[in-house]
C-alpha cells in the first residue's frame, strides 16, 4: 500500500515544493527579481549591469546582494541632498 506521510510541526504550516519562502534581505536575488524589484524588463538589468550595476558572478549564474542594488539606486540618482538623506534613513530606495 502506497501512503504519503505529511509531517506538520504545530504552529507551521505543513511545507510543500510549491510554498517558497519570503525573499529576505539577506538572500542573493536572481536577475528575475531584480527586475521585479526595480519595475523593469531584464534587458534593462542586462544593460544597467553594463552601466555598473553591482553584481556577484558564481560560476555561471549572475547574483545580486538586495542592499548594493539598493545602495546603487540612491548613488545613481541626482536628488537633492534632503532626499537622499531620507532614503538613506528609511533603508534604500522605495
Amino acid at each position: 500500500m502506497n501512503t504519503s506521510v505529511n509531517t506538520v510541526v504545530p504552529g507551521n504550516p505543513p511545507v510543500s515544493e510549491e510554498v517558497k519562502t519570503p525573499v529576505q534581505d539577506s538572500d542573493l536575488w536572481t536577475t528575475k527579481e531584480v527586475a521585479k524589484y526595480l519595475h523593469v524588463s531584464l534587458k534593462t538589468v542586462f544593460n544597467l549591469r553594463k552601466r555598473g550595476l553591482p553584481y556577484v558572478q558564481l560560476g555561471g549564474a549572475v547574483r545580486f546582494v538586495p542592499q548594493e542594488i539598493k545602495d546603487y539606486l540612491v548613488s545613481s540618482r541626482g536628488l537633492s541632498s534632503h532626499r537622499l538623506r531620507q532614503i538613506a534613513r528609511n533603508g534604500g530606495a522605495r
